[in-house]
């Protein structure tokens, strides 16, 4: 692929009057430009953020496609326009105040790369001066924890970090679960417009999708005021880009059978939840119930779904459900060892578990009506156990008929009757018995 790079810029590098060395591998024949467009080439293939950044950026094109040829340039908004004022990505960074010098160059970059919509927003903290106690801070409490957010526009110190734009003060020490419930909620505050979506940093877009935003945000639309249209969360596929080699396939095939096939049935029966991504999302119903994800320790394993089931619970005409005219780019790991394709399905497993004894869990089967119940546990927990009882059925069932076999025909159970009236042995009454089953 490396080897197409260069005879693309050729010819693009033509067309603009410049010139792309014909270097190879030799890397000290490029200049500083020439290194730009390679490590941009380059983190679109290697680096997950970047390319989950550069793709949701695109929205800001297909917003400024949108104007360009249905938008009115007589009125003062046509003057003024401007995507960044109606779609922002706001990059939740948590570690960025922990970051070295040159973690803050590669982010400099990014900015310099998308200066207007992108933002990021991280977890800043500060140590406590002995004049903060009467502030309603607690006495062993060691640090002031922030909210903080920053842009292009934000002025950098020496190590190239820059100044934070707002500032919120959290309540304590924010990382109460496993953190990305933790650094969803924390960046939610910053972000702009009424609907939000929520995307992994494995994830990418295509242009042609991103003009379907319109799509997309009239399933939101109301009828009437006070219908209910606008509470929903609305769920769309992904497009698996990792489904090369037997490993890749498989993981793509599941990603398939879960995140499309079986969600169809899911939104049909009632019992579609939120799954984290790319599901589209009303902010100010998510805000109401404490975020879009939960995140405590352990009990919040599968922290994106607990958002689906707060939100069924409130009622009130809110709806969950699933598009498949609009979709994003995904990729999955590529290998079957401990921290990769098995953790994940070991994490799906466990989260379920955890769902058990959750509150949600107790309320939902209190009030839904049988058939989305049962819909609700078979689409979640009741796969795993009916899979595990399934999995511990049959050797139990072997054991059984051993310890049957080995006992032989006694006058002390009911079995030996049968082999003395009959004279038949264990084993052919076992296998007779067998037929029926």
């Amino acid at each position: 692929e490396f080897d197409n790079f260069p005879e693309k810029m050729t010819s693009t590098q033509y067309v603009r009057g410049m010139t792309w060395p014909k270097a190879g591998t030799d890397w000290g024949k490029y200049n500083d430009e020439n290194w730009e467009k390679l490590s941009y080439w380059a983190s679109m293939r290697l680096q997950t953020l970047f390319r989950t950044v550069s793709g949701m950026m695109l929205y800001h094109n297909a917003l400024q496609c949108h104007f360009e040829a249905q938008g009115d340039r007589r009125n003062k908004l046509g003057v003024i326009w401007d995507p960044s004022d109606a779609f922002t990505c706001v990059v939740a960074m948590q570690m960025y105040t922990f970051f070295n010098s040159m973690q803050y160059k590669h982010t400099n970059i990014m900015f310099k790369k998308f200066p207007k919509s992108m933002k990021v927003a991280y977890i800043d903290c500060e140590d406590l001066e002995d004049s903060a106690h009467p502030d309603c801070i607690h006495e062993d409490q060691k640090r002031r924890y922030y909210s903080c957010l920053i842009d292009a526009s934000c002025p950098e110190d020496a190590n190239g970090r820059r100044e934070p734009k707002y500032k919120i003060e959290i309540p304590g020490y924010p990382i109460l679960g496993d953190g990305k419930g933790d650094n969803q909620n924390t960046a939610v505050p910053f972000t702009r417009g009424t609907y939000v979506q929520c995307i992994d940093a494995n994830q990418g877009a295509y242009f042609e999708q991103m003009l379907l935003l319109p799509n997309v945000l009239g399933e939101f639309r109301s009828k009437r005021p006070g219908d209910g249209g606008s509470k929903k969360i609305i769920g769309f596929p992904e497009h698996i880009t990792s489904d090369f080699g037997s490993v890749g396939d498989f993981a793509a095939s599941s990603e398939l059978a879960f995140g499309t096939i079986s969600q169809r049935s899911y939104s049909l029966l009632g019992a579609r939840m939120h799954y984290g991504h790319p599901d589209i999302m009303n902010k100010e119903y998510m805000m109401q119930q404490g975020g879009v994800s939960k995140a405590t320790k352990t009990l919040n394993l599968s922290e994106d779904i607990f958002a689906g089931m707060d939100f069924v619970l409130r009622g009130g005409g809110r709806t969950i459900k699933h598009r498949e005219y609009f979709h994003l780019a995904k990729g999955r790991d590529l290998g079957f060892n401990t921290a990769q394709v098995l953790a994940f399905f070991s994490k799906l497993s466990s989260g379920a578990g955890e769902q058990l004894i959750t509150r949600q869990t107790n309320r939902l089967g209190n009030l839904l009506p049988l058939p989305e119940f049962l819909s609700f546990y078979y689409a979640h927990m009741g796969h795993y156990l009916s899979q595990w009882s399934i999995s511990w059925g049959l050797p139990l069932l072997t054991l059984i008929w051993l310890v049957v076999l080995l006992n032989g025909c006694e006058e002390s159970n009911d079995l030996s009757i049968k082999c003395i009236i009959g004279s038949q042995s264990a084993a052919s009454v076992m296998a007779e018995a067998w037929q029926y089953i």
